[in-house]
């Protein structure tokens, strides 16, 4: 009961901040009034990185491989070097709202429209995971069933989101994610101490687990290629790390904030493998998903359980609450608004109905959730194949050459391709190209070929149609 009024207690908070910031303007809905620097800003890309995928996700890794289950936001906060460097500065220095607003400007509005469905579609499925990720967390440790605690979290997290918008959750982060390394490393301490009293912390190791930067079960296919192209290319080019950066009060806000999200980002993407890898030492045999909970429930406790849940509750909310506002922001502002020709606070209504919309939609999509980090791929998958090249391409059109035509072909064939390439396990793609094709694109693409080839036909279309076909007028 302590526990849960502690729970209980949080959520409390967060829907009081959330309504007392609820009659803020437009801009601080979307993009928190532009007003925040390295700090809130570094704080709140840390809180959107470590959600779904890292709290249940990377200590399932840990737990399931070892320590290269590290590799999961390792590569995200490699990628954020670059992207700290070359990106960040021009994202903020546009003035925009979102992503396709970048592609608006460089393509015109049929290839923004396109890169936006594909956005609002891929990005459900990622709002899902991380609804999921707290119900198994919520249910788990509580023994709630699995329904009501998916329902609990739905609702809280989308009335949070509908009311405080981004300067709620810009506003929350920095102490949500401090929560959240301080109740790892609770965990951590209690895991430690059990390892200790056991008679050893790595009795229970499997071989291989402690193999780095490669394991049995992670291979340099996926070091080198599968996870820097799907898993590395959304922090180069996301629409939840844009928001992000857009909420900055300059460039060099956005651009040192990239960089030391990144500095925080790699140590803690250890630590959360590690502690997978520890709880498999001390429970073997649990589903990946359950290491965390089956932690918390046998170690922690009363009192400091609750704090535990709270702190990654935290992290998976500030995820949750980012990629929610991104894809209604985006449907709003970029889909139906210029159909209807709003003014920015019928806009702002707008957004907020769809708030509840994408909200409820993804309770529905997580009901038949089969894993977070297989959920995370399939959206990682379409929006890569789809939006990544276009996009990156955007900030050097002229250079490369790239024409709007090019772009929006690329848009379109890259993100039908994964769809192809990820429904029902990729089966469609599997009976398009035949069991002959098949074979080929695994010997080319290698073994997630469904994945890469996207990414290849969009590449081939952005730039061989841009080479045959005239450059056209911006639209």
């Amino acid at each position: 009961m302590i526990d849960l009024l502690i729970v209980g207690g949080y959520f409390a908070l967060m829907l009081g901040v959330g309504w007392r910031a609820r009659r803020g303007a437009p801009d601080s809905y979307w993009v928190a009034a532009r007003r925040y620097g390295t700090l809130p800003v570094s704080a709140s890309l840390v809180a959107t990185i470590f959600g779904a995928s890292s709290t249940m996700g990377i200590i399932g890794l840990g737990y399931s491989r070892g320590l290269t289950g590290a590799w999961w936001s390792l590569i995200g906060g490699l990628a954020l070097v670059p992207f700290s460097l070359l990106l960040a500065a021009r994202v903020r220095r546009l003035e925009v709202y979102t992503l396709p607003d970048i592609l608006h400007r460089a393509y015109g509005r049929k290839v923004s429209l396109a890169g936006a469905g594909i956005i609002v579609l891929a990005w459900c499925g990622v709002i899902a995971a991380q609804i999921v990720a707290g119900a198994l967390l919520l249910g788990s440790v509580f023994s709630i069933g699995f329904s009501g605690a998916l329902g609990a979290v739905t609702v809280i997290f989308v009335l949070y989101t509908l009311w405080g918008g981004q300067m709620s959750v810009i506003r929350t982060d920095s102490w949500q994610i401090l929560l959240f390394v301080g109740g790892l490393l609770a965990t951590l301490f209690l895991v430690l101490r059990a390892g200790l009293q056991g008679g050893g912390l790595l009795a229970g190791v499997p071989s291989g687990h402690l193999s780095f930067p490669t394991s049995p079960g992670f291979g340099w296919y996926q070091l080198l290629v599968f996870y820097p192209l799907i898993v590395g290319m959304p922090y180069l080019v996301g629409p939840d790390i844009y928001s992000r950066v857009l909420c900055a009060r300059s460039e060099s806000s956005a651009r040192n904030a990239s960089l030391l999200a990144a500095l925080v980002v790699i140590p803690l993407s250890f630590l959360l493998a590690t502690l997978g890898l520890l709880i498999h030492s001390l429970f073997p045999g649990l589903s990946p998903e359950a290491a965390l909970p089956a932690a918390l429930t046998s170690l922690a406790p009363v009192g400091l359980k609750g704090l535990i849940v709270v702190g990654v509750l935290g992290a998976i909310m500030s995820s949750a609450d980012t990629t929610l506002i991104s894809a209604s922001t985006i449907l709003s502002l970029n889909v139906v608004s210029p159909l209807l020709g709003l003014e920015k606070t019928g806009q702002l209504r707008l957004t907020r109905a769809f708030v509840v919309a994408l909200g409820l939609l993804a309770w529905g999509i997580a009901t038949f959730q089969q894993g977070i980090i297989a959920s995370l791929l399939l959206a990682y998958t379409v929006f890569v194949g789809g939006i990544a090249l276009p996009t990156l391409a955007s900030f050097w059109r002229d250079r490369l050459g790239v024409t709007t035509t090019g772009a929006l072909w690329a848009v379109m064939l890259g993100g039908f391709t994964a769809l192809l390439g990820e429904v029902r396990g990729g089966v469609l793609l599997q009976a398009l190209v035949g069991e002959g094709g098949a074979g080929v694109l695994e010997a080319l693409f290698g073994p997630q070929y469904g994945s890469i080839l996207p990414l290849v036909v969009s590449a081939c279309a952005l730039f061989g149609i841009s080479r045959v076909w005239p450059r056209t007028a911006l639209q």
